[in-house]
């Protein structure tokens, strides 16, 4: 037995088994945006995995820079999944226009440098850019672009001078006040989940939620309270304070309760 065919046996056991798991497609449509970073890749896979075996179809695009460096290693890992395949050229706005939201796995500095001068030269920026005017949820892993990011620091990204590391984050702060909701690649696909439950009317169950304060608050850095935001909360011996309509990731709750982090709501 071939190579070739081994594999086209296994995608096809794949295919079999993701659907009786899960995936049908029946939650409507994703757009994943790759941009050229690397840092995560492993990680953004399996959260494109884990969305399609939710229930979505996953159409793919990719920046001339990623389609360089893994556009044909990523369609490989991801071969036998059903209800994922690239986008058709020149049907991305039609594409966007029924897609639920857009998920970038991978972003890269370059993509914030141009989304936050309102630049979309190619099919990945105009995606995103677009499904921000259009009011779409944007979800992005922000570790490939953050200079403090762990992904980052193990490619030896993390080594520029300060002003420069000030640049990146304010682009990054930047992205976040056009709407675009950032994360760490490995909360990506709890972000969309908690997003599009909260968007649909039934938000997650907050159950460790309280209104009360104990020790100091530190407000919540975005729309939605991450495990980024535990974390730093914890870093401080902080409780978490966010909006009563603010949803919370699963992992940020569940670290929320290992930490012993509060969740304050406030009337922000």
């Amino acid at each position: 037995m071939n190579e070739e065919l081994i594999r086209r046996i296994a995608d096809e056991v794949i295919g079999r088994l993701a659907v009786r798991i899960g995936a049908d497609g029946s939650r409507g449509n994703l757009i994943a945006v790759f941009t050229g970073a690397t840092a995560g890749f492993g990680k953004a896979v399996q959260q494109v995995r884990g969305l399609v075996l939710d229930g979505y179809r996953v159409s793919l695009v990719f920046s001339k820079a990623a389609e360089d460096l893994y556009g044909s290693f990523l369609m490989e890992q991801l071969a036998g999944f059903p209800h994922i395949a690239r986008m058709e050229p020149g049907k991305w706005l039609s594409a966007l226009k029924e897609a639920r939201a857009v998920v970038v796995p991978l972003l890269s500095v370059n993509t914030i440098s141009k989304i936050t001068m309102l630049i979309a030269d190619t099919t990945a920026g105009n995606v995103i850019l677009h499904a921000l005017f259009m009011g779409k949820k944007v979800i992005a892993a922000r570790d490939g672009a953050d200079p403090k990011g762990s992904g980052r620091e193990a490619l030896g990204f993390n080594r520029g001078s300060l002003p420069l590391q000030r640049a990146v984050l304010e682009k990054l702060r930047i992205v976040e006040d056009y709407g675009c909701l950032l994360a760490d690649v490995d909360e990506l696909r709890s972000m969309l989940n908690s997003v599009l439950s909260h968007a649909e009317g039934s938000p997650v169950k907050q159950e460790n939620l309280q209104v009360r304060s104990v020790r100091s608050l530190i407000p919540c850095s975005g729309k939605i309270a991450t495990a980024a935001d535990i974390r730093h909360a914890h870093s401080l011996g902080a409780d978490l304070g966010l909006s009563r309509a603010a949803p919370v990731t699963p992992l940020a709750r569940e670290l929320a309760a290992r930490y012993g982090v509060a969740l304050v709501e406030q009337d922000l």
